[in-house]
This record gives structure tokens, C-alpha cells and sequence, in this order.
């Protein structure tokens, strides 16, 4: 398994990244390089070619200029009258116009060894030259036959002989005027002045090339250096070579094990193959050059897709890092810690996430503590209240009885009615306590606002009488339903409205206002604002909490209950001067109910 250390994000993708730019790196790399040879193949195809065609075209007019040298000779009339008539010279005479003839014609190509003359019975007529490589006896088996039944030029073949010496015959029958054979004309040829200028010629073949002569079979006849011994053995060359019919450059090792390209081309009047090859290494020499700089220029790429790549890991895990890290301040227990601005929309977006649910998980924890507060407050307040209604119950009793006996007493009647409105005090606190304390158990129904305040507005009618108020409803809202318990937004709402008529002075306005929030189609603004004297500085903070109040009289959980109302409804409550005076309470709850 690799170090920790390796399996972290960043090494992770900086290790695909580089693997990502590597494989194009690799296929362009191996794709130019293919390109790159296939291309100086083509190249090299194109230049051997040319080659055997200058050097072909030197072989094929050394034949050419042999065939009209026979032509020639065959129809001299010199000739055709020496061969009819009766020979008296011997057969090693060099006198007459016959021999002049046949001696002009050797000496005019070094090619020529000898040229001799026969009669139809292959008696020799002249000899231009002592050397008797030419004689009867030594010509090819069907070297005659082959003469005696065509009329035209017989080339023998070549056959390489000791020191690197390639010879071969040539004959023509002699015909007289009529078209009629009177003898033969017989030539050995030594080709080596010949072909060794043609073969050894170093135009367009390098410091490598080399040109080489085969025969049909395969077999080596000549080449243009010292190669190898030519002496007649098998060549090397793959059998596609020796078709001489492709134009394509063959990949092979030559004779010596190097490995070389070749191309070939065939003389077919002769049976000969000539192929051209230079050396891969030669011939690739730039090809090495160019792997150099690729690989210089693939290893600079690669280097420098690390560095990016390496960055751009570190920038791409830095805000996991982060992320990491203040997760890990909070289950420390610094709750207040949030994740600060990350670099890119993607991880800002995450970051703006993460803080939302921080915020989310901080409020949930808020409210599961301000729920946990109002069961341990609940489950007080029960005890609290059980054992006190029966003692008040008592006291309420004894109080009324002790009115009834004081009525006649002015002094005692007031203050047994003091004391018994103190009772009913307590008794609204206890039940306020009872109320506040307990979880609520919402009923949801689809309920019209604009009706549950109509309702509220006649609720409070006594007291907006006495205190010749006014209360007006602005219902924004339509038809429009929301989602909610119908009881206790009347309770809560009657609390606000109630509150509001209290704090407005003679002939005041209370007004309740239904909307739509401005910037969520999905929640709904209930307002409460009077024209009162507004909310000090000092108690704003306070507002909603239990048992605070600035009202003589008040029990303090009438506020803390409207909060309670909107928070089990998914909602908030909201408490703010306004600017022309009064205060303006405001209640936000979804329309469509409480979160699941």
C-alpha cells in the first residue's frame, strides 16, 4: 500500500492529471514518429528508384549498342560474301575485309573478349583474338541449338568466373540475300569494364549504398564494391525483392547482418535484377535526431503539466483542506467557527452550503434546546400548577365568601376585592404557565388569514370600544390559503392585536396587514402596528422571552407564547419601531406549513 501521504486528494489527481496529459503525449509522440518514418520511407523509395533507373538505363544501352553491333555484322555483305563463297584464308589469318570488320567492331567496346566467325557446319572462319575461351567446345549446351533455330540475336547467361569476372556469348546467324543462314557470328563478352563503372557508380547512394546484379534465380553476379564474394552463391534478399515486381522498399538484413532498405528493378532481356539498398541507419539518421528532440520536447511538456498539474491539485484540494479544517474546529467545540471564501464558483457554492448548514444545525440545536427548556419548563409548570390550583381553589372560595360577609364594609369590601383579583391574577399566570410550557400538537388545515384576523378583530371589540381605537385589516392575500393550525395563529394574532390596542393611546389605529413576503412567493407577512409609544432600545433584546414584561398586570408569556406559536410553524416573529411612531409586530410563516 503507498504512504498516506500519496493517497490523498491532491496526489490523486495530480497523478491522473498527469497520466491524462501523458497518454497524448505518448500517442502523438508515437504517431509522429511512425508519420516521421513512413515519410523518409517514402522518401527513400522515391531516391532508389532513381537509382535503378539511371543504372538500368546504362545496362539496357550497353545491350542495345551490342544487339546493332550483331545486327551489323550480320548483314555486312563483306561477311555474307565470305561465309557463301570458298575460304581460303586460315583460320588464323587477320588479312581480308571479313576479319578487318570483325577486329574493328571488338575493339570499339571493351566488352568484347573475342568475335569469331563459323560456317553453317561450325567450322571455325576467323579467330580475331588467340584466346580460346570462345571455342565450340566450351559454348553453353543449348548455346548452338539456339542459334540453328532463330534468325535473330542469342545472349547466353552470365556467368561470373574466378576474380570477380562476369562473362557471356552472344551470336547471330549470318544470313545471305535471300534470307537464307550461310554461318554464325560468335562473341565473348567479359562485362566487368562494363558494368563495374555502371554498378559502381556512387550517385545518390550516400556513404552506404550499394547496387547489386542478380540473376533471375537469385543468384549474386556483380556488385558495385566489395560487398561480398558475387561468385554465383545465393543471395540474402527476401523472395518479394527478387519479384522485381513490386515497388515497394523492403525492410532486411543484408549479407552482413545490417539492416538495410532495398528496391529492385528487372532488365528482362538478360533475366537480370538489379537492387539498390542503403543502410537504416543512414537512411533513419535524421529520424534519431528528430526521436532526440521529441523526447527532449516530451520530457520539457511533461515537466511542465506536472508544475500546472501540481498547482492545480493544490488549488482544486485546498478548499477540501479548509473544509476539513474547520470541520474540525467544530467537533472541537468551536460551534461559531465558519469556513471563509473559497477560490472557484464550485467550492464557494460548497462553502456557501456548509455555512448554511452550520447555520441550520446552530438553529436546530437552538430550538431542540428551546424545546428540551420548554419540556423541563412544562414539566415544572405541571407540578407547579397541580399543586397550587387546589390551595388557590381554597383561597378563591374563602375569598368570596368574605366578600359576601364585608359588602356593607366600604374599607374591607375594597380590599377583599383587591385581594381576590390578585387570585384571578394568579390563576391566569398558572394556566399562561401551564400553556407556555406544554409542546404543541398542531391540527394544519388550509386556512384564509384574511378570516382568522377578522375574527381576532371582533375578539378584542371591548376593548377597542373602550379605548376608541380603531382596527383596520389591509388583506393582500386574497384567496390565497396557507397551510396551519387555525386555533393557534387566532391565539397568537389576538395576543399581537390585543397588545397593540393597549399601547395606543385615545382614538388610535391598529392595523393588521396579509401579504405575500417580497422576495418569497412561498411566505406569508402578517403585521400588527400601532400608533403607540413604541419599544425602548432596552427592551427590545427582551421582548420574547418568558416572564418579561413592562405591563402592570402582565404575566410576561403572552409574547413568549406568539414565538413559540410561530417557531412550531416553521416560521419567525419580529418586533420594530416604526419611523412615524408605534411599534409594528411581524409574523413570517411558510404557506405551505411547517418543514417536515
Amino acid at each position: 500500500m503507498p504512504p498516506k501521504r500519496f493517497r490523498t486528494l491532491g496526489w490523486r489527481i495530480l497523478l491522473w492529471m498527469s497520466l491524462v496529459a501523458l497518454g497524448p503525449l505518448v500517442i502523438m509522440a508515437y504517431q509522429g514518429y511512425h508519420c516521421a518514418r513512413q515519410a523518409i520511407v517514402e522518401s527513400q523509395e522515391k531516391h532508389l528508384r532513381s537509382v535503378l533507373e539511371a543504372r538500368k538505363t546504362g545496362i539496357e544501352t550497353w545491350l542495345r549498342e551490342i544487339q546493332e553491333d550483331f545486327q551489323f555484322l550480320a548483314s555486312a555483305p563483306c561477311v555474307q560474301k565470305d561465309c557463301v563463297g570458298p575460304f581460303s584464308g586460315a583460320a588464323t589469318d587477320q588479312e581480308g575485309e571479313f576479319f578487318s570488320l570483325l577486329d574493328h567492331v571488338r575493339k570499339s567496346s571493351p566488352s568484347y573478349e573475342t568475335i569469331d566467325a563459323y560456317d553453317l557446319n561450325w567450322k571455325r572462319l576467323i579467330r580475331t583474338t588467340s584466346i580460346r575461351r570462345h571455342d565450340q567446345d566450351l559454348f553453353p549446351s543449348d548455346f548452338i541449338s539456339k542459334l540453328q533455330g532463330t534468325d535473330g540475336i542469342v545472349l547466353t547467361p552470365a556467368n561470373p568466373h574466378e576474380g570477380g569476372g562476369l562473362d557471356l556469348h552472344v551470336g547471330h546467324p549470318i544470313l545471305n540475300s535471300g534470307g537464307d543462314k550461310v554461318g554464325y557470328v560468335v562473341a565473348n563478352l567479359e562485362l566487368s569494364p562494363t558494368l563495374d563503372p555502371i554498378l559502381s557508380d556512387r550517385s545518390g547512394l550516400g556513404d552506404t549504398g550499394k547496387v547489386l546484379l542478380l540473376s533471375s534465380e537469385g543468384r549474386c553476379l556483380k556488385t558495385g564494391t566489395d560487398y561480398f564474394d558475387p561468385s554465383g552463391r545465393k543471395s540474402h534478399l527476401p523472395p518479394e525483392i527478387l519479384s522485381a515486381g513490386s515497388p515497394k522498399v523492403f525492410d532486411y538484413a543484408d549479407q552482413e547482418g545490417i539492416k538495410v532498405l532495398g528496391a529492385s528493378t528487372a532488365i528482362p532481356d538478360l533475366s537480370w535484377i538489379v537492387v539498390a539498398e542503403v543502410d537504416q541507419e543512414e537512411a533513419f539518421a535524421w529520424l534519431g535526431r528528430l526521436r532526440k528532440r521529441a523526447l527532449t520536447t516530451g520530457a520539457v511538456t511533461l515537466v511542465i503539466v506536472l508544475v500546472l498539474a501540481g498547482r492545480g491539485a493544490g488549488r482544486l484540494s485546498k478548499p477540501l483542506r479548509q473544509l476539513a479544517a474547520v470541520s474540525g474546529r467544530i467537533a472541537k467545540g468551536q460551534h461559531e467557527v465558519r469556513l471563509g471564501r473559497l477560490e472557484g464558483t464550485e467550492a464557494r457554492e460548497v462553502g456557501r452550503a456548509f455555512n448554511a448548514m452550520l447555520d441550520e444545525l446552530a438553529a436546530s440545536h437552538r430550538r431542540l434546546m428551546h424545546a428540551a427548556s420548554l419540556a423541563a419548563v412544562g414539566e415544572l409548570s405541571s407540578s407547579i400548577v397541580h399543586e397550587m390550583r387546589n390551595p388557590l381553589s381554597s383561597v378563591k372560595m374563602n375569598l368570596q365568601a368574605l366578600r359576601r360577609r364585608v359588602e356593607g364594609d366600604d374599607a374591607h369590601s375594597e380590599l377583599a376585592d383587591i385581594a381576590f383579583n390578585q387570585v384571578l391574577r394568579l390563576e391566569t399566570m398558572l394556566s399562561d404557565l401551564l400553556g407556555y410550557g406544554k409542546p404543541l400538537q398542531l391540527n394544519l388545515a388550509a386556512i384564509r388569514l384574511g378570516d382568522i384576523a377578522g375574527e381576532v378583530s371582533r375578539v378584542v371589540g371591548k376593548d377597542v370600544t373602550e379605548r376608541g381605537v380603531s382596527v383596520d385589516i389591509e388583506d393582500d392575500l386574497g384567496q390565497t390559503r396557507a397551510m396551519a393550525d387555525p386555533e393557534q395563529v387566532r391565539r397568537a394574532l389576538t395576543n399581537l392585536v390585543a397588545n397593540a390596542v393597549q399601547a395606543s393611546s385615545q382614538g388610535g389605529r391598529v392595523l393588521i396587514e396579509l401579504k405575500i413576503a417580497p422576495n418569497d412567493s412561498n411566505r406569508i407577512v402578517v403585521s400588527v402596528s400601532d400608533e403607540g409609544r413604541g419599544i425602548s432600545d432596552a427592551h427590545m433584546d427582551q421582548l420574547f422571552q418568558p416572564f418579561f414584561t413592562t405591563r402592570d398586570g402582565g404575566t410576561g408569556l403572552g409574547l413568549a407564547n406568539v414565538k413559540k406559536i410561530v417557531d412550531y410553524h416553521g416560521g419567525e416573529v419580529s418586533a420594530e419601531n416604526r419611523s412615524e411612531g408605534g411599534a409594528m409586530f411581524t409574523m413570517i410563516m411558510p404557506k405551505g406549513g411547517p418543514p417536515a
